[in-house]
């Protein structure tokens, strides 16, 4: 929905795992992908205050705003390569529907990178809460670390906040390899990403 709602305008880039693929591919302007990850952050810690504001402690189910928490059941590693794969997932999606002058995905590209979150959601939920989104990760992990003081504070967000940071950005980095290992050679032209063509 936020993709097919802010794409024409930026290029929907809400995740930064997503645009730090995007630069890595040369899709994207090194300088407008720190652009794009400064708001990112800032919009995400906007998020999680609002959620703050929201849902007062007694209120928050997950005593962390929802933070992104490894279940000990799977541990570190298995969550860090589940954060790899489902990023993966969603980045070779967005080169080959929403960047791609191949594609014919037009503006259903969203659809495909909204079912490649979801079944990225279904595989990761229960062993950390599927971030895939390094940002989505940051702010809900800092402003709950601020509300400590919450009876019901449940810890974990800024402690794995490591596995929501290396796990996506290596699957962004492995899909941008894999674009460019297997991709035919763009022109100039085409391997110039404008906004309207970088959803995600």
């Amino acid at each position: 929905v936020l993709a097919y709602t802010i794409g024409h305008l930026s290029g929907g880039q809400i995740n930064c795992a997503v645009t730090f693929s995007l630069v890595l591919g040369g899709a994207l302007p090194w300088f407008q992908g720190l652009a794009n990850t400064v708001c990112q952050l800032v919009g995400s810690v906007l998020g999680a205050l609002f959620l703050a504001a929201l849902f007062p402690c007694s209120q928050d189910l997950t005593g962390n705003l929802g933070s992104n928490v490894v279940n000990r059941d799977f541990g570190d590693g298995r969550a860090l390569l589940a954060e790899v794969f489902g990023t993966f997932l969603l980045c070779i999606v967005v080169w080959e529907t929403a960047v791609s002058t191949k594609s014919k995905a037009g503006t259903h590209a969203c659809l495909a990178i909204g079912f490649s979150v979801f079944l990225a959601h279904l595989v990761l939920l229960p062993i950390d809460g599927c971030s895939i989104n390094p940002t989505r990760s940051f702010g809900p992990a800092l402003i709950a670390e601020l509300r400590r003081g919450c009876g019901n504070f449940a810890d974990g967000g800024v402690r794995d906040m490591w596995i929501t940071w290396l796990g996506p950005l290596l699957g962004a980095a492995l899909a941008a390899g894999v674009k460019c290992i297997f991709s035919p050679k763009a022109t100039a032209t085409d391997d110039k990403l404008t906004a309207e063509n970088a959803v995600a």
